[in-house]
């Protein structure tokens, strides 16, 4: 049984992170994961995810993502991988659009530049999407995409040049915690250390149970297609357009000309436009899996496609599912174990956390290593469901 400062479970987008925070402190870190990372069975997949910072979600998460883009930043410095692609991200709505005006919201408070669109604004700027005439829209041009798989191999690969250790196809079966640290029992053996980073995605209630009825793990599909000939979707920016009450939002990540060939030497599928619906409610086994992408499931995206940009919605090119661990609120569940001093988790990132995970891998690490963490993270502790509660 080997002795480590931390050990972290589960090697996706914060655990990744995290290993690479606990190793540049100069820790003994140790990361298991189940698979490998980068798999395509969780949700640190699919060649691109959003980063944006005026966050119609909750203005809070606004210094996590300007501290997760700079570590983007250095992280693609260091390792020499692309990893970021300020595409800009449009968001849309109508002109009650409660994703607009949080969006605007965000940028007043936090300074950021973004411009509100009306609708002869945004048609003029966005002539591929069609904009009815109640049309609102606020675009921020310093977003865009973050390469996921890159992002992680790059953060593995920096933590292991510094002396971390990574385990793969490894099952963590039991993890308990005493007053010295905590032991780790895996299908390889026992692990043992002064702390523990539980960073599982959908699989974080099986190793944390309490949390179990605040997470929900959910089946989405995401699809790449082809624009209609004589479209060039070239330059379009990510977007999301808040749709009628009652339909999720729909969302599409820009096209990556830079995309490297697939594994097989064919061209990747990010270099076309990716579009998925935000949320779902068919709820999954992460250890089943998700049941693989259907023709319903096409036909519903292109159909809603088809409204708001008829141009781009040609053909299928390729398409697949991802997870959602989905929290009761939409906002994540982080900080200490409940009546714990050496046990740290992250969990329910609910669909957007890839951009933020950079700042949770530094926050975990700060808590691991130091007792606290001077990032802001306090409005994403689970006790927050206890005191709402009757």
């Amino acid at each position: 049984m080997n002795n480590w400062d931390v050990i972290v479970v589960g090697v996706g987008a914060v655990g990744s992170a995290v290993l690479r925070s606990a190793s540049e402190a100069g820790a003994r870190v140790l990361g298991i994961e189940q698979l490998m990372p980068a798999h395509t069975r969780g949700s640190s997949h699919g060649h691109s995810r959003i980063f944006r910072h005026a966050y119609f979600e909750h203005p809070d998460y606004v210094p996590l993502l300007r501290h997760s883009t700079a570590r983007f930043e250095s992280l693609q410095r260091e390792s020499g991988a692309m990893l970021l692609n300020r595409c800009g991200m449009l968001v849309a709505g109508r002109d009650d659009s409660a994703v607009v005006r949080g969006t605007l919201a965000s940028a007043r408070q936090w300074g950021l530049p973004v411009e509100a669109l009306d609708a002869p604004a945004l048609r003029s700027r966005f002539p591929l999407f069609s904009f009815p005439d109640d049309s609102f829209g606020a675009f921020e041009a310093n977003a865009g995409i973050v390469r996921p798989e890159a992002a992680v191999n790059a953060s593995v690969e920096a933590a292991r040049a510094r002396g971390a250790t990574l385990r793969t196809t490894c099952r963590v079966l039991g993890v308990t915690e005493d007053t010295n640290g905590v032991s780790v029992a895996t299908d390889q053996g026992s692990e043992r250390a002064l702390a523990l980073i539980i960073t599982a995605g959908a699989w974080a209630s099986r190793l944390l149970p309490e949390l179990s009825p605040l997470l929900k793990v959910t089946r989405q599909v995401q699809a790449w297609i082809a624009p209609a000939e004589g479209a060039d979707a070239a330059r379009m920016p990510c977007w999301l357009f808040d749709r009628d009450p009652g339909c999720r939002a729909l969302y599409g990540l820009a096209p990556d000309p830079s995309a490297p060939a697939s594994s097989s030497g064919h061209p990747s599928p990010s270099r076309h436009p990716k579009v998925a619906f935000h949320g779902s409610d068919l709820v999954v086994d992460p250890d089943l899996g998700a049941p693989p992408v259907a023709d319903s499931d096409v036909n519903r995206l292109l159909d809603a496609y088809r409204a708001i940009a008829p141009a781009l919605a040609g053909t299928l090119v390729e398409a697949a599912t991802c997870l959602y661990t989905m929290s009761p609120d939409g906002h994540f569940l982080v900080g200490t174990r409940h009546g714990s001093r050496r046990t740290h988790f992250a969990a329910g990132l609910s669909g957007h956390g890839f951009k933020l995970a950079p700042a949770l891998g530094d926050a975990l690490a700060d808590l691991a290593l130091q007792g606290r963490t001077e990032l802001p993270i306090g409005f994403l502790s689970p006790a927050r469901f206890a005191r709402t509660s009757p």
